[in-house]
């Protein structure tokens, strides 16, 4: 007998609403009085001094209390700005719609055209030719032995059909109009397509979806006070509509009241028109029979309709059957469509009736007007949901509960008596210091709650994360306190200052709003400490800052690759029109730059020097962009990668001028260095980062040096990013049946034989990454990225990861740059690719295939241990380390 399984669940809502009990605050403070002071503490009634602090203690929390369960608008608002909400959140149609993913969402934005009454996309399908003793890829069959032969259809690639909408019944009074009509439809559907287009996917042809004409043939008769014209009209509308349903837009408002959630609404795109019913959606697919049963119910159901006397439906070419057809089956990715053969005879009683085909037409027109007009006033209504609106109340301020006391205490507005002594005067000071403790605890309270909106948002504009605020409305509060004290951050230095561990604390509450969306930045963080130590913890803290603050953009639109559809070159390189997997690596890996541009034009040069022993070192300097050199090296490097872990830190410590030094040098003039400020000894060899080897003849010439290099190193990244290659748009012209040789990408005969499959396109894409960077050519650091692209891409598409090449400014000996080539050959071939109106640039397309199959990735150097040497042994990995320089 199997177990029942049980499920622990987290409430929602834990509140104990304790605080608001006045009664249990004060039945629970005297239990805590008895605990701890019963040998001294006898009287608890409500005359005892004692009690009166704890009533007017309880009664304090219970005004925080009441603050903390105001609506969390309420608490949020702020005095000055009653759209803080709107900035601050995002709407349900900014956060929940995401880019198309299904075949259903396409439809959608298909369907959403001005002019589309109904759209389908279906598998395009190109069967591809393998020829395994020679590695070769064709269109056509190759004339060889059977067991050399292979096969594949390419997927990814589909076929748009589109049904036009015919609601304007005039605006296709001519063959011309209507051509021109179904010309402007088809390039719109295209670019909106390109628009959504999911990775490694694409569309090949847009057509009209083909006729299938079906004779309807139906003798009626009508009740005596029917209209006969305006039936008729009904009748068509309601056959026609089951033929080809069309797809009704609802208002916001609408949606809501059929019982649908605001998730469920937003589900998908947003659309321009309104929100379609994805059950409706659904329910219009390309109808695959014509079922005479459901005719006569439909027609049945028409107002004015008595009875159907007879009713047949048969193919429009076909003579009549002798038979009567209950179920007339329609051919795959065809819409059946009403002939004119088809016709329609109408009787009351036992007259025949005729009928005015100009009334009928008026009352068609009606009908798609009223249609029209409705999708013309669901498009009009808001789209939106409206976040509430706060009521700012001053939510921090906080009064003394010294005010609160009786007169006779003398800790209240009057004071003491004038008659009082000294004594007595002392003893009020005294209980009003005393005061002064559980008056700071609930100021601090109060602040925090004003603050909680600036502790847990994105944007990281606070520098602590604890507050108090000076106490209001204690009186002679100067002879109690240091008048360096008066000023809420004073305080809060004076209170919070060992406690409030900025950076912890930081992290903690990003890693709570991280956690809300099932992110983890853990493993990143822990490597950057490993790689870097301590001086990440900044650049952590901006990285998961910068995820969270585009998290509303990567979110939805996870699907989306880039648009290449007609782009200018603007819009290819240098650009973000990148796919959002390459968007959402950059900001899992802390790199703020995403765009597609040229990684060799790196302002970092690395060189090898030999020293007196005949060993390698490295060194290093960065240019501006007009190649003038801004620093170098304070030193030799023996291996490369402790060469980027100082890089790092130039980067860092060199974006603030106070980290530079100016010296003089014997001939009198100036230069300066960049020093480590976590290494302030002068004499300790760390403490010198980089120097400006030029000298400049006065000490102001070398400051404004130091201004120029510090705006430099700012606009300074990791330079790092990757091309993301989609297999699927290198294929040859798939509308053709032959393909120029060498426009296929090369297969290998291992996968001829063996259970993997051979096709190289579908689904497939290669990564390229610049290998030599401070943080790729680190070997955790690509096991870490690698691992993350693996997790990050769609479950559906294999990876071929490459870590290539060198800056251009790398002595390579003769060899040629690879990055260099496929920046070159990739970016011709995207200007290329844009504009569908040419042919395929075939020279440009073996350029590019050529490249990317024969890319190879590139490890650090290393060196075996010299047992003389006394340097530090450098990791040596197999399989994923160069031994010496090859």
């Amino acid at each position: 007998m199997s177990s029942v399984k049980t499920y622990s669940t987290i409430a929602k809502n834990t509140a104990s609403l304790d605080d608001l009990d006045f009664d249990f605050l004060r039945k629970k403070g005297i239990e805590y009085i008895e605990a701890l002071g019963s040998d001294l503490w006898t009287d608890y009634n409500a005359h005892d001094p004692g009690i009166t602090t704890l009533e007017i203690l309880c009664y304090a929390i219970t005004d925080l209390g009441a603050r903390l369960s105001l609506p969390l608008e309420d608490i949020l608002a702020e005095e000055d700005n009653p759209n803080f909400l709107n900035d601050q959140f995002l709407t349900a149609e900014k956060a929940l719609p995401i880019k198309p993913v299904t075949a259903l969402d396409y439809r959608k934005l298909f369907i959403d055209i001005d002019g589309v009454k109904n759209a389908w996309l279906k598998k395009h399908e190109k069967k591809v030719f393998a020829n395994c003793k020679e590695n070769k890829l064709s269109y056509k069959p190759f004339k060889i032995k059977e067991k050399y032969k292979k096969e594949f259809i390419l997927n990814g690639l589909y076929d748009v059909l589109v049904d036009l909408d015919e609601l304007d019944i005039e605006i296709f009074n001519t063959a011309a109009k209507r051509k021109k009509e179904i010309k402007r439809i088809k390039e719109e559907v295209r670019t909106v397509y390109h628009a959504n287009r999911n990775l490694c996917e694409d569309v090949v042809q847009i057509e009209e979806v083909e006729d299938y004409p079906i004779a309807i043939c139906a003798i009626v008769e009508l009740k005596p006070e029917a209209d006969e014209e305006k039936v008729h009209a009904e009748i068509l509308y309601t056959i026609d509509e089951y033929l080809s349903p069309s797809l009704r837009f609802y208002s916001l408002k609408e949606m809501l009241d059929k019982g649908y959630k605001t998730d469920e609404i937003f589900n998908g795109p947003l659309l321009n028109n309104g929100f379609i019913d994805y059950d409706e959606l659904k329910n219009t697919e390309l109808r695959k029979e014509v079922r005479l049963t459901d005719l006569i119910d439909l027609i049945q159901k028409i107002k004015g309709v008595d009875v159907i006397r007879d009713i047949t439906i048969n193919e429009c070419d076909e003579k009549p059957q002798s038979k009567k057809i209950w179920n007339l089956c329609v051919p795959t990715g065809k819409k059946p469509k009403r002939c004119d053969k088809s016709s329609f005879s109408y009787f009351k009683g036992f007259l025949p009736l005729n009928i005015n085909q100009d009334t009928v037409s008026e009352y068609l027109k009606a009908i798609y007007d009223e249609i029209a007009t409705n999708i013309q006033d669901v498009a009009a209504q808001k789209k939106t949901l409206d976040l509430p609106v706060g009521n700012y109340s001053g939510i921090e301020e906080y009064s003394t509960i010294q005010n609160d006391f009786p007169e006779v205490y003398g800790v209240g507005e009057l004071g003491v008596k004038s008659t009082a002594s000294a004594a007595d005067r002392a003893k009020v000071k005294q209980l009003k210091a005393y005061l002064l403790f559980f008056d700071q605890i609930f100021a601090s309270y109060f602040a925090h709650i004003k603050n909680v909106k600036n502790v847990l948002s994105i944007n990281g504009e606070i520098d602590r994360t604890y507050f108090t605020q000076v106490i209001e409305n204690v009186k002679d509060l100067s002879e109690l306190v240091s008048e360096n004290y008066t000023t809420d951050e004073a305080i809060s230095d004076l209170l919070f200052s060992n406690l409030d561990d900025k950076v912890t604390r930081r992290n903690q509450i990003l890693d709570h709003l991280l956690s809300r969306f099932a992110e983890n930045f853990s493993e990143y963080a822990f490597l950057m400490k490993q790689l870097y130590g301590s001086n990440t913890d900044p650049a952590v803290i901006k990285t998961k800052e910068r995820f969270l603050q585009q998290y509303g953009k990567i979110g939805g639109e996870r699907p989306l690759s880039f648009n290449y559809y007609k782009q200018e070159t603007e819009d290819l390189w240098d650009t973000q029109n990148v796919s959002a997997f390459q968007k959402r690596i950059a900001l899992l890996s802390g790199n703020p730059n995403y765009l597609r541009r040229n990684f060799s034009n790196d302002p970092l040069e690395i060189f090898e020097e030999i020293d007196s022993d005949g060993i390698i070192e490295y060194r290093f300097r960065i240019r501006d962009n007009n190649k003038t050199i801004l620093s170098s090296s304070s030193k030799h490097y023996h291996n490369v990668a402790l060469l980027y872990k100082e890089v790092l830190d130039v980067k860092n410590y060199g974006r603030f001028a106070e980290n530079y030094i100016i010296k003089k040098n014997k001939a009198g003039k100036f230069y300066f260095n960049l020093t480590n400020p976590n290494v302030p000894d002068s004499k300790d060899e760390d403490h010198v980062i980089a120097r400006r080897l030029s000298s400049f003849s006065s000490k102001s010439a070398a400051e404004k040096a130091i201004t120029k290099t510090v705006e430099f190193v700012n606009t300074l990244d990791f330079n790092e990013g990757m091309y993301v290659v989609e297999h699927i748009l290198l294929r040859p012209d798939v509308t053709k049946n032959t393909a120029p040789e060498n426009t296929f990408l090369p297969i290998c005969t291992e996968n001829c034989e063996g259970c993997e499959s051979i096709d190289p396109y579908s689904f497939r894409v290669s990564i390229v990454l610049p290998g030599w960077t401070e943080r790729y050519s680190n070997v955790d650091f690509r096991r870490f990225l690698e691992n993350l692209i693996q997790k990050e891409l769609p479950a559906h598409i294999v990876a071929k990861i490459c870590w290539i090449g060198y800056p251009k400014s790398y002595d390579t000996q003769g060899e040629e740059n690879e990055m260099v080539e496929l920046e070159e050959a990739y970016k011709d071939w995207l200007f290329a690719k844009t504009d569908m109106e040419q042919k395929q640039p075939n020279l440009k397309l073996k350029r590019l295939i050529k490249i990317i199959s024969t890319l190879h990735t590139i490890y650090t150097q290393g060196k075996l241990h010299d047992c003389d040497d006394d340097q530090e042994q450098q990791d040596i990995i197999l399989g994923r380390t160069n031994l010496g320089k090859l």
